[in-house]
């Protein structure tokens, strides 16, 4: 499997010369081994140092009715005299194919590390997170957490080095170097047993969109109805799409694009129309509160005018419903407004985490492919 380019933002933390050399040196001691989970949608084969000690357990399939499974199926534990970096293997079966980065980016916080560079596939099914702890301003560790999609299954191989003695510059570097260094080892031969890379599986639906003269194919999980879409050339046009458990709807995603010549103060635009189109949805609910917004630094790299917005919202009863997250972008003279509201809030407790992934993903999924951004 090659190496996706995302060991780059280490060039931007500190700068280096002898990662490849230790690299290339700990090769020399490393063999083949078979990752058996009794899953033959996660099971991989790959090197691993000579002296290492491997674990894998068996992988369950998630309980009817849940969320879905989390479990720790592996771990990988240096000998004494290799790289001290400790491998965890994360195995998931749920029930809607996941955005690789956002169990990536969850994991790393949840543990602790405050995530300083990510990257995706352009079809969000792999990606990886490079985090790092600290206490009291002195580095203490670093995390690099890799994740592929696997259907609706999907694999979190987090590589975790803790900074030895004094925490000094010096110390990190060589902490750093060693992460580097062993994790590209381990992911540079990497192959999943039944020969498929990082993918959505079976378990996704069409929704074309004609955007002017772009023509898009959007994939996105199956799952979602599709009441609204009128995205067939002419603007302003709208897409929406709503995920129910049981009769009660639980996710509603909405993409609106109109023309629009000049520039506009995207805060206060982006903000009004979200705020009109969900108070126009339904008679109960009250105008959403504006929690924060930003810049993504990933569409400004690109070049993309662009604001991210989290609502909270309730019903005229003052009952919390939920969240909504949106993105405001202008481009080519035409603004776009993708906007996902979750009856989940934000949170850091998995059940959370996870009943929300499946709107998360698409919403993800629905950005990406209108924004020609990996998100």
């Amino acid at each position: 499997m090659p190496y996706p380019p995302a060991m780059r933002f280490l060039a931007a933390l500190i700068s280096f010369l002898t990662v490849f050399s230790e690299a290339n040196a700990a090769e020399g001691a490393w063999k083949k081994h078979v990752f058996d989970f009794n899953n033959s949608s996660l099971n991989f084969e790959t090197d691993v140092p000579g002296d290492a000690t491997v674990e894998t357990v068996t992988m369950e399939d998630a309980e009817p009715g849940s969320i879905g499974r989390v479990k720790i199926v592996g771990k990988v534990t240096p000998g004494t005299d290799g790289q001290q970096v400790e491998t965890t293997i994360v195995a998931y079966d749920l029930r809607s194919p996941p955005a690789a980065l956002r169990i990536c980016k969850f994991e790393t916080e949840l543990d602790g590390y405050t995530p300083r560079s990510t990257f995706t596939s352009q079809d969000l099914t792999e990606a990886n997170v490079f985090a790092t702890q600290s206490d009291n301003g002195k580095p203490k560790g670093a995390i690099l957490s890799h994740c592929f999609a696997r259907g609706t299954n999907a694999l979190a191989i987090h590589f975790v080095v803790k900074v030895s003695g004094e925490p000094t510059q010096d110390a990190a570097k060589k902490a750093l170097s060693e992460l580097d260094g062993y994790s590209i080892a381990f992911l540079r031969n990497l192959q999943f047993s039944d020969g498929k890379q990082a993918n959505f599986g079976d378990s996704m639906q069409s929704v074309p969109l004609s955007i002017g003269e772009r023509k898009i194919d959007l994939q996105i999980p199956t799952g979602w109805e599709i009441p609204i879409n009128d995205f067939r050339g002419p603007l302003p046009a709208e897409l929406h799409m709503i995920r129910r458990s049981g009769d009660q709807d639980v996710g509603l995603i909405w993409l609106f694009v109109q023309p629009m010549t000049e520039k506009p103060d995207m805060e206060k635009t982006g903000a009004e129309i979200i705020r009109n189109y969900f108070v126009k949805q339904t008679s109960d609910v009250d105008a959403p509160v504006l929690l924060g917004t930003n810049e993504n630094s990933t569409l400004s790299e690109q070049g993309l005018t662009n604001r991210e917005f989290r609502f909270s919202v309730k019903t005229l009863k003052g009952e919390d419903i939920g969240v909504i997250d949106a993105t405001a972008v202008w481009k080519d003279n035409q603004l776009a407004v993708i906007a996902e509201w979750s009856t989940w809030g934000q949170t850091a407790r998995r059940n959370e985490f996870f009943s929300r992934l499946p709107g998360m993903t698409a919403y993800d999924l629905v950005r990406s492919a209108v924004l020609g951004v990996a998100l």
